[in-house]
């Protein structure tokens, strides 16, 4: 009998692809892909993409807008459409009205925004400056700030009667303090180490205030007027609605009264893009100041 020499088979598994260099190739394109992210985050976009993508939002939205109301999905009395806004306008404009209101918003806008960057940012540079005149005001200031102003509305109208000056008193105690708040804070926070280094020179307090405070704090001063210009705009419609019914506010409340709420949004579209122009103006100027940060 002969014996074989040769071992017994054995069935060997059928070797499984290495899952390696799809890991690694998987693992290749998430880092890339990251990156990629990475990179579209950190880089800002251009202002005419901003500008483009703004433009886009809006006509979308006004789009849908007036294919609801053509389609009548929505109550067009209530709401209106575009098209009938912009007809109101033609007509509001041809008749004078637009140009008379919006003329007298323009006028106590800008008065009462004038008088509350001077009050707001010369008082904020005193008080937080000078230590003891910010610890005699500073709680003044504080309850003020956390007042209702609008409930001042009556008062302001005894004292000043109904017409320009009380909107005009009314938008200041609206618009001030933001402005008055912020610049405060930023001449607070100016290093100390630098002031410091400018007395040690000789420096007088004049020459701090120009040379370190104030460029310390442009950056609270600029939101604090950014702050303070939304306020501006949301108190003189305000004062112009409670207060003579004169202006875009006047405009607003009269056309909802007579149930004509297309002339209604002609005031309110105008306010808004009162108020996108004064932003971009005011982002200019932010960028002018950029160099005189400290």
């Amino acid at each position: 009998m002969s014996v074989s020499n040769q071992p017994p088979a054995v069935d060997v598994p059928a070797r499984k692809p290495s899952t390696v260099p799809q890991t690694w190739t998987a693992s290749l394109l998430a880092g890339i892909t990251k990156r990629r992210v990475a990179e579209d985050r950190s880089k800002p976009l251009s202002r005419l993409t901003k500008a483009v993508y703004g433009t886009v939002a809006i006509v979308v939205v006004l789009a849908c807008w007036q294919l609801l109301s053509s389609t009548h999905s929505v109550n067009t009395l209530l709401f209106s459409s575009p098209a009938d806004i912009v007809k109101a306008a033609v007509d509001l404009n041809d008749s004078g009205v637009l140009g008379s209101a919006v003329w007298q918003t323009t006028k106590v806008f800008f008065i009462s925004f004038g008088l509350s960057l001077v009050v707001g940012i010369g008082l904020g540079i005193m008080i937080g400056w000078y230590r003891r005149l910010g610890a005699l005001l500073d709680p003044i200031v504080s309850m003020l700030y956390a007042a209702p102003r609008v409930a001042l509305l009556p008062l302001i109208v005894a004292w000043t009667g109904i017409g320009d000056e009380a909107q005009i008193v009314t938008v200041l105690t609206i618009a001030v303090f933001p402005i008055l708040v912020n610049v405060q804070a930023g001449v607070t926070t100016v290093d100390k180490n630098l002031v410091q280094v400018a007395r040690a020179y000789l420096g007088t307090n004049f020459d701090l205030l120009r040379t370190i405070a104030l460029p310390a704090c442009i950056p609270h001063l600029v939101s604090g007027v950014r702050q303070g210009l939304a306020q501006a705009l949301l108190g003189v419609v305000i004062a112009e609605y409670l207060i003579g019914s004169t202006g875009i506010g006047g405009l607003i409340v009269s056309a909802g009264q007579t149930l004509n709420f297309s002339n209604a949004f002609v005031g309110v579209f105008v306010v808004s893009f009162a108020a996108l122009l004064l932003t971009s103006a005011l982002r200019r100027v932010e960028r002018r100041l950029d160099h005189w940060r400290v």
